[in-house]
């Protein structure tokens, strides 16, 4: 689903150029980990993390809000994610996309949100949550990791030039391949000095999918068992 997520980059780069070119980093974006103080957030997020490696759609299932908010225009609801994520046979959820997002997601820590009808939330990855709004997402992510080396060109075998912290960075290409054609990927990052590359797993889009969970039931806080209120891409 990455690869959905970086068309949508993508086309959404190619309109943002019309208007302004990305430029060097615009500031930090340090990391938020809201639940790591939660004992019930922690035994549920270790809980989860074993069923995506396990491809547990039971589970998964099992956690997910009935009316669930889905993306690319789906409507809400279980049977509309079960669709979108091709999970609705056994075959097809072994290698279904869902998998691979959620383990992506997982590696970050969560960030508060307060929805509109009061239900308290934590959602990941803290990157879609705490990106500022004033910053255009098509033209700038986030360096995700302390000390990210950038590259002069996109290869492990390249000079390092800088290094990157927790901030955010322009973004000039988003997905390119490696020069010494590894399986890596790179995203090639826009320095007051230029240009380099970090590798794509070390930058973050705040487009890129997020999940969000509550306890809650309406204003009531830790009401019940945490649930998968939404998982969404693009930014919706």
């Amino acid at each position: 689903m990455r690869a959905f997520a970086t068309l949508c980059l993508a086309a959404g780069l190619s309109l943002a150029l019309q208007v302004a070119p990305a430029s060097a980093q615009e500031g930090p974006l340090p990391p938020v980990d809201a639940g790591a103080q939660d004992p019930s957030w922690l035994q549920f997020h270790k809980r989860l993390a074993t069923a995506v490696e396990q491809r547990d759609v039971k589970f998964l299932l099992s956690i997910l809000d009935p009316k669930v908010r889905n993306s690319f225009e789906k409507p809400d609801g279980v049977k509309a994610f079960v669709e979108q994520w091709d999970l609705d046979t056994a075959a097809k959820a072994k290698d279904s996309p869902l998998w691979t997002e959620l383990r992506s997601m997982l590696r970050f820590g969560a960030a508060p949100v307060e929805a509109a009808s009061g239900e308290r939330l934590l959602c990941l990855p803290y990157v879609a949550v705490t990106f500022p709004p004033t910053i255009d997402p098509y033209l700038f992510a986030a360096v995700v990791i302390a000390d990210a080396p950038v590259f002069g060109k996109p290869s492990t075998r390249a000079p390092i030039i800088t290094t990157l912290s927790h901030q955010i960075v322009g973004v000039e290409d988003w997905d390119l391949e490696d020069e010494s054609r590894t399986s890596q990927r790179w995203v090639k990052v826009v320095l007051k000095n230029g240009g380099g590359y970090v590798a794509s797993e070390h930058i973050r889009s705040a487009i890129e999918a997020r999940a969000c969970f509550t306890r809650s039931r309406g204003k009531t806080p830790n009401a019940g068992p945490w649930r998968m209120i939404s998982l969404t891409v693009g930014g919706g």
